[in-house]
């Protein structure tokens, strides 16, 4: 077999031994499992932390608007229809 590529002729083109092919294999299988194993494991801390952190914002904005003057409950506006001219 010719070793160079006749697709691309600066390349030449080698041979991985099988148990190479296989130790790149279980490694990148390895890396995305700890990958996904990281992101759950975030997702545990950082969920639950966001939930928390929501409900005490919006606690503490109904104390605050519940301590806000109120002028009164009622608004009372007259409207005027204006005709454009044309």
């Amino acid at each position: 077999m010719d070793p160079r590529n006749p697709h691309h002729p600066g390349i030449r083109l080698i041979r991985m031994p099988r148990w190479a092919a296989n130790l790149v294999l279980i490694a990148a299988v390895s890396l995305g499992l700890l990958l996904m194993v990281l992101a759950a494991g975030l997702a545990l801390i950082l969920i639950p932390a966001a939930i928390i952190t929501v409900m005490i914002l919006r606690w503490r904005l109904r104390r605050k608007m519940a301590q806000a003057p109120r002028a009164g409950e009622i608004i009372d506006v007259e409207y005027r229809i204006v005709e454009r001219e044309r």
